[in-house]
Parts: structure tokens; sequence; C-alpha cells
């Protein structure tokens, strides 16, 4: 604080106190950013909030048309955004698009939702200094409403001004620096944000009511001369009421709306429609307001405002998260996710405690045009900022093992931790156990091959119904004979019917689905692949699927992969867990290893004598272990290459463990 009081100041040194901080001044250091004195040394008042403005308003429809058009033709209509879109709405006031950059006739919406988000004040965050040591002070919110910050520039804003300000006649120096420039001379704060609100008459005033008539819309000028009756807008709120929690509904249930044929005389008019006619034949009072007492324009079914409906509903989720999270510590966990239409897109979802328990939460997709570190890093943060989530209350970054999200110098957890060095990254346990796996099965061409034979069986045996219902029926009658026999017992959950389930190509637990249930549906796969083979007009690979079944290398492989896929598929399930805690993940993953170690070193006794048991239960034939075979892919010619039917399938076995 400086020991004498500050001069007053002259309205001539206006242009000193905007202009960017180039030069040192050694008269008259700055005060205390928590004390901001006015001229001759006194506090400055507050904003005053009860300056009453009167602002000329254009009162006929052609005045409105003629100054529509006159915007148009000033600014270019190509230049203009036409269309309005919510990813508009950026909650940096430093890189925001400017209102006259929108077309006046949806400019209306664009200032609804920046009035319903509010200005932008970042809390808790480290600002940057000048090379005055200066910074933005936080204290600054309570004594003034129109102020925000840019974490972006650095710098502060109007946001009042940014969304009402009407540029004098004549330009005068510093006039856009709350709104497109930004203030950053943190040591004239003291006397510039004053000097910014001017007097009662000035443009951000002039600003300020603009924006509480937004806030206050029953007291602007179009809702008083559109009067209502109290029993309209009884029933306008009964169909509103009605139509969301329609919507509410079909949202929470993962329902579509739409219907192909919406006309009065269809049969299924589709979701919502059917609801609402239904809701209607029970309810006399939703009826009458829908039927009787209901304007043509405000029906509230139209496809536009069940889109605007669900739309509330995702900000309301969104807004309960936040409410729920709090200031507190979160981490945060992204994928990719396509959709139908083939669009890159990123699925965000955020992690917390609350009051002892690791609540996970999805919290939003967005649209990403370009998969590259910078753009997916500013993706994140436009959508933690459009949320009121501060970066530097990130703690956890979950990727998948991409270059660009896992980059050591360039990926998207390094440009996160620049900036947060506290956000540490963790590839997720289960993805990772997914690419060992994957490995695994790729390691050796003859395991490549019994994939494919898999998907081979899978899709000849259960392609069509009729090849389905024939497994259905061999399996039901052969479980039928071994509970007579007494080689199986019945029980609850046991013995269930089932099919063959299709490998998934990046769920890498569904495999182990698959052979399992070859594995309990042994007899009856193979007695479909021979009526196929044998009702196959045209050659079909059924009987060469017989074959390979129904051979020691085939029933070798099978047992191998499902002993190691069932040991990985309970340690994929229990990784995919939301409550659980890195020390049991790591405790798991050496449980794991230790297990595929013993059975690497031990294993292969058991192994051999299992494949020998269900060889001879199915009467395939075992080979000779002693009879020399050439390696796997390699000629028999010469003998050089071979080796015996015992190092054969032990170096399989190794190969894999």
């Amino acid at each position: 604080m400086a020991s004498k009081k500050n001069p007053k100041f002259r309205t001539q040194d206006i242009k000193s106190l905007f202009a960017k901080a180039s030069r040192t001044s050694s008269s008259n250091p700055a005060p205390h950013p928590d004390v901001v004195p006015g001229q001759g040394g006194e506090e400055y008042p507050q904003d005053q909030e009860d300056v009453q403005i009167d602002v000329p308003m254009q009162e006929a429809d052609n005045e409105v048309e003629i100054l529509v058009d006159d915007i148009i033709a000033d600014q270019g209509e190509d230049d203009l955004i036409e269309e309005w879109n919510s990813d508009h709405i950026e909650p940096d006031p430093g890189i925001r698009i400017p209102i006259d950059k929108f077309h006046p006739n949806i400019r209306d919406e664009v200032r609804l939702a920046y009035v319903a988000r509010g200005p932008t004040r970042p809390v808790g965050h480290v600002y940057l200094r000048d090379h005055f040591d200066r910074t933005f002070c936080e204290a600054w919110y309570t004594k003034h409403t129109w102020l925000e910050y840019s974490v972006e520039k650095n710098a502060a804003y109007c946001f009042y001004c940014f969304l009402f300000r009407k540029d004098p006649v004549d330009e005068k120096f510093g006039h856009t620096t709350f709104t497109k420039d930004g203030f950053t001379t943190w040591k004239n704060a003291y006397r510039a944000f004053p000097l910014h609100v001017g007097g009662a008459n000035s443009i951000h005033n002039q600003a300020r009511t603009a924006y509480e008539d937004y806030k206050n819309q029953r007291s602007s000028v179009k809702h008083k001369v559109t009067t209502y009756t109290k029993e309209s807008l009884v029933k306008y709120e009964t169909r509103l009421e009605t139509s969301l929690g329609i919507v509410s509904y079909l949202a929470l249930q993962g329902e579509p709306f739409r219907g192909h044929d919406e006309s009065v005389l269809s049969l299924n008019k589709g979701n919502f429609l059917e609801m609402l006619d239904w809701y209607k034949e029970r309810k006399e009072e939703v009826r009458i307001a829908f039927d009787e007492l209901c304007p043509k324009n405000a029906q509230m079914i139209s496809p536009t405002i069940q889109k605007d409906l669900a739309k509330s509903c995702a900000e309301g989720v969104c807004k309960a998260i936040k409410q729920e999270m709090g200031d507190g510590l979160f981490s945060v966990l992204i994928d990719e996710s396509r959709d139908i239409s083939i669009k890159e897109q990123m699925a965000v979802v955020v992690r917390y405690v609350k009051k002892g328990e690791v609540i996970e939460r999805f919290l939003c997709i967005k649209h990403v045009t370009e998969t590259t570190a910078e753009a997916l890093k500013k993706a994140l943060c436009e959508v933690l900022g459009k949320h009121g989530l501060l970066i530097a209350n990130l703690r956890g970054q979950g990727y998948d093992g991409a270059s660009n999200m896992r980059g050591e110098f360039n990926g998207v957890q390094k440009l996160v931790r620049d900036e947060n060095p506290y956000a540490f990254y963790m590839h997720c346990f289960a993805h990772r156990l997914q690419l060992v796996v994957v490995a695994v099965s790729r390691c050796c061409s003859s395991f490549e091959d019994f994939f494919e034979y898999v998907s081979l069986i899978v899709s000849s045996s259960s392609a069509s119904c009729k090849r389905k219902d024939i497994l259905l029926d061999k399996q039901r009658r052969i479980l039928l004979a071994k509970l007579e026999s007494g080689d199986i017992f019945s029980g609850r959950g046991k013995n269930q019917e089932t099919s063959l389930a299709r490998p998934g190509d990046t769920r890498w637990g569904s495999h182990y689905t698959t052979l399992a249930r070859i594995e309990s549906m042994w007899e009856a796969v193979i007695e479909v692949l021979g009526i196929v083979h044998k009702d196959e007009r045209n050659p079909s690979r059924a009987g060469g699927l017989v074959h390979i079944m129904e051979s020691f290398t085939f029933v070798f492989i099978m047992k191998l992969m499902l002993k190691i896929l069932r040991i990985t598929n309970e340690l994929s399930l229990i990784l995919q867990k939301k409550d659980q805690n890195i020390v049991e993940a790591m405790s798991l993953v050496t449980d794991v290893r230790s297990c595929l170690i013993d059975m690497r070193n031990h294993g292969w006794e058991p192994l051999f004598e299992e494949v020998k048991t269900f060889c001879n239960e199915n009467d395939i034939p075992l080979p000779n272990m002693d009879e020399a075979v050439p390696r796997f892919g390699q000629s028999r010619k010469g003998g050089r290459n071979n080796i015996t039917q015992d190092h054969f399938f032990v170096l399989i076995s190794s190969m894999h463990l």
C-alpha cells in the first residue's frame, strides 16, 4: 500500500490507462488490489444498481426489418453466422465470437444463452504475472458484477458490454478494451474499472440495463405487449410440463422420439406422440390443454420443441453433475466414440469422490474435426470450461495408448500436464490387458489361423435361423441324454439354452465366451457342420471345418487359450469396475502375472492330460509325440526343419506363456 495518496487523474490520461504496459513507471506505486481507491484517494462505489436508463426501442415491425437490413448491408450477409449452434457459446471471453458476427435473427438466442450461463469467473486459477509482477485479483469479482476473466488471454473483460454494447458514433481510444482486446494493465485497474463504468448514461450502464431486462423477461417490452389470461398461462404450463415429462422419460429409457408416419391417420405415430395420446385419454386436464384451449403455434409437440426439451434435460443433468462435484478434485476419462454417420467424436467421463464413494459420470460427447494432440487438448478445455470445471482441479487423465494421447513430449497428457503438473496420466489397465492378449494371439501364425477358423465355425453353424434352430435342438438332445446317463447334473443356472457367440474385434473377453461355448456344444457343432456340408448345393467350408476341429492341434490350442483367457478375462472384468482403486489393481495384475508364470513352469503336464482326455471322449486321434514333423510353416524336405510332436506342442505353449 502506498504511504501517500494517489493524485487525482485527469480525463486526458485515459490513453495511458489502457495502453499495454511497455514502460516502467517510477512515480506513484499502484495500491494493493484489494483496496481500489477512486478520485482523491477515496474508495470508489460499487456498480450503481438503481440507475434507470431510458433506451429508445423500435416498436414497429417495418422499422425493425429496416434496421436488420441495414445491419446485414453494413456487415455483409456472407460473413454472418445464420444458424444457431450451442458450440458457438464459448466460456472463455478472450476467444468468443463477437455478437455482431451473428445474424440479427439469432442474436437474441445467443444473448439468452450467455445470460443463462453468466460471466466466466475462474476461482483458484494460478494467474500469470506481468513484468510489473502484478496479477489479476479474484477480489475484484465481488466489487464488479460485470467483470470476467480469460484464462486463454490472461485479460479482463466486461460481460455486459460484450452482449449489449452499442459503439459510440465517435470512436475513442480504448472503447474495445473490455470487449475485444482485453484489459491486462493490472496496476491501473483501480482507475480503469470505474472509468469504464462511467456515469448514469454511459455505454456500460446502458448495456447493464439491457442485461437486467434480459434476465427478467417479464419486465421487458416484448412481454408487456403480449398479454395472456391466467387460464391460458396455466394451460401453457400444463402442455410444457407434459411434453417435458414425456421427453425426460424417453431420454432416460434411450427410446427414439419420432415415427416414420406422424400423420393423424397413422397407426403408429412414434413414441412421443403415442405416449402423449395415451396420457390425454387418462388425464382430462391434459386433453383440454392440448385439444381445446391450445393455439396452433404453441402445442409444444413439434420436432424442434422435442429437441429443445431434450437439450434442456441434458443441460439439467450436466448441471446436477457439476453441483454434485462442487469445487472438488476430479479425473477425466476420454475415448473415441464414432456415431452411425462416421463422425469423429470424443466421449468425456468424469470421476470424483463424494462422501468416500468413487462416482463416475458420463459428461458429454464432443465433436472433433481433427485428432491431433493440440486439437484434442483444446476440445477437452472447451468441455471443461463449458461445464464450469477448472483444469487446475484436474488430478487424473485416463486415455488409450495412442501416440497422440499418451505421447511423452507432444501427447494430450503432456499438454495438459504443462498447464497442470498434478494431472497425472494413467493408461487404462483393462485396455493394456487387451493389448497383451491381442499380442499373444498374434505372436504365432498357427494361433492366428486358429481364431480365423473359430470365426468360420461360428458363422457356418449359426448363420441362418434354420441352422441356429438345428444347433439348439441338437444341443438340447445331447443335454437330455447326459442328464439321463448321469454324466451331468441339473441345478439352478446350469445347462441353460445357449448359442455360439460371435467374437468381437476389440473386446477379447468375447473370444473366451466363444471358445467356452464351442467346448460345451462340441458334439452339436460337429453335427450341424456335417448337416450343412450335406445340404449345401454349392461347395462350402463346413466339411473342411469338421476335419480341422477333429484334430489334436485345434483341441490343444483351444484348451490352451481357454486357460489363458479365463485368467485374463476375470482380471479384465475386475479392472473395469468403477470403484476399483489403483492399489488393488496393481495387486491383481501381480497375482495374474504370478499365475501365468506358474502355468508356464508347471502347467504343461496338466494341460496335455486335459487335451488327451477331451480327444479320447470325442474320438479324436492322438498323434505320436515321438514322430518327427516339420516346424510350422517350414518344409519337411531334407529333414532340416524337423522336430518331434512333443517338441512342437511344448514350443507352442511356451510361446504363449
